[in-house]
């Protein structure tokens, strides 16, 4: 039986810290043999020097930050959540049951489970049986990735005041986290959003001076809104999604937070919409652009106008789209303040014509989609594999609206292969719509289509994504 250290992840029985990180430098020494590199070469890929990448590899220094796994990552081309071992930190038996409705949440149990329908109950309970005060086993792997002196910091008995190094510790590993969106795997993500919730409920951050109990909020609903996004655009839970929103939205109006708060409303444009309900999704959205415009970040007012596009082109109206993108690119060209940006993942340029593609699909104009969303696709990052796959399969659409059978069979497969990466359901969805709409054609390329779709069902329905 595996021996658990206090501050381990393993506190779940798998692998304790010290395990973890001599199974990372085994990946690291993998994969950078398989490069063909020196530790002195890798170690100027990534920043460090050739003795730092020799403690890593044999597991006497940790990686010290989810940025330096990202780097160390591509420089080897390998998965970000293979580096860090995530695999063996969040077992099935100890990642959350992604089901309908969670359960209640006990201590040794790392996150929501199987419960009633969802229907049957509100967002109210749903919160009130996710997250316990204190949970054991929440705290303590919140905590597994802050320095000492923060983690005794928040060991002390209960009712002590923080200091602002820990607190400004738990935002920056939550800038981190958010940022991981775009390349990390869901099931991944969703166990670490839900410890920082219950960490920061766990702090009792009223009992803290106000700067430091806003900051703390801040970064609870900052997790609450990533949980939220993965349980509803990537793990299909629309349940939980609903829970982990309503919270995040109850804290950012507490502290009055334009930023929070925009986030939130855009993120129920999404879920409105995905319901099928446009006109609601509108609504939402156009909440989220005023909300934003009351001092929100002007890459977060970039992003809800964007938002509100992709809902303008939902209900066919194509003056708003215009109008709406148009505002997203003029707020995206001026200076910015991005110590303020409280979103998920990233918004730039780029990402503005991945919308405009996938607005124009949505329009009808197929012909016109295709030149935006191959220049978002030039342009995209490689790491940012989720906004990647959501534009191949806009193209995918688009070609598949233009007649390009062939065409549209490849970039469904370019979905499908970043839907493995990352377990992203809505564009599994969207790549299992397009394949009943071509398959009449029986071609061999639709043929393959089919034949990927199951394996990829089948990929994630084992790695613990019950799809």
């Amino acid at each position: 039986m595996t021996r658990v250290h206090v501050d381990a992840v393993g506190i779940f029985g798998v692998c304790p810290m010290a395990e973890i990180d001599k199974i990372i430098g085994r990946r690291i020494e993998k994969g950078r043999r398989r490069k063909g590199l020196l530790q002195h070469e890798l170690g100027a890929v990534v920043g460090r020097s050739e003795s730092w990448v020799s403690q890593v590899e044999r597991g006497v220094t940790a990686l010290d930050s989810v940025s330096m796994a990202e780097r160390m990552a591509r420089a080897l081309g390998l998965p970000v959540g293979h580096v860090l071992a995530f695999d063996m930190r969040y077992t099935t038996s100890s990642a959350p049951q992604q089901t309908r409705s969670p359960g209640p949440v006990t201590e040794g149990q790392h996150g929501p489970s199987s419960g009633p329908s969802a229907d049957t109950e509100s967002s109210e309970t749903v919160l009130r049986r996710s997250f316990t005060l204190g949970s054991l086993a929440g705290l303590t792997a919140a905590i597994a990735g802050l320095s000492p002196d923060a983690r005794s910091q928040i060991r002390r008995p209960s009712g002590g005041i923080l200091d602002q190094a820990t607190v400004n510790e738990l935002r920056s590993i939550g800038a981190s986290y958010r940022r991981s969106y775009k390349s990390f795997p869901a099931s991944s993500l969703v166990p670490v959003a839900h410890d920082q919730v219950q960490l920061v409920v766990s702090l009792r951050p009223k009992d803290q001076p106000a700067y430091l109990r806003n900051s703390l909020l801040a970064h609870l609903a900052e997790m609450a809104a990533l949980a939220s996004a993965l349980q509803s655009l990537d793990l299909g839970d629309p349940g939980q999604a609903d829970a982990y929103m309503d919270l995040g939205y109850q804290v950012a109006k507490e502290i009055e937070s334009s930023e929070l708060a925009a986030l939130i409303l855009a993120g129920r444009a999404f879920r409105a919409s995905f319901r099928g309900d446009s006109v609601d999704g509108l609504d939402y959205a156009l909440a989220a652009v005023d909300t934003a415009g009351r001092g929100a970040s002007r890459r977060m007012r970039a992003w809800t106008n964007a938002v509100a596009s992709e809902m303008y082109s939902g209900t066919g109206d194509m003056h708003g789209f215009r109008t709406c993108l148009e505002q997203a690119r003029i707020l995206l060209s001026g200076p910015m303040d991005d110590e303020r940006w409280g979103g998920i993942a990233w918004f730039d340029l780029s990402k503005a014509d991945a919308y405009e593609g996938s607005d124009l699909v949505r329009l009808g104009c197929y012909a016109e989609a295709l030149p935006a969303l191959d220049k978002a696709l030039e342009l995209l990052s490689p790491e940012m594999l989720r906004h990647r796959g959501t534009a191949c399969i806009s193209r995918a659409e688009a070609h598949a609206g233009a007649g390009n059978v062939e065409a549209a069979c490849e970039d469904g497969h370019a979905a499908l292969l970043l839907v493995a990466q990352v377990q992203h359901r809505e564009t599994l969805r969207r790549v299992t719509a397009l394949h009943r709409t071509l398959r009449a054609h029986k071609t061999a390329g639709t043929r393959s289509l089919g034949e990927h779709l199951i394996d990829t069902r089948t990929l994630l329905k084992t790695s613990g994504s019950a799809v």
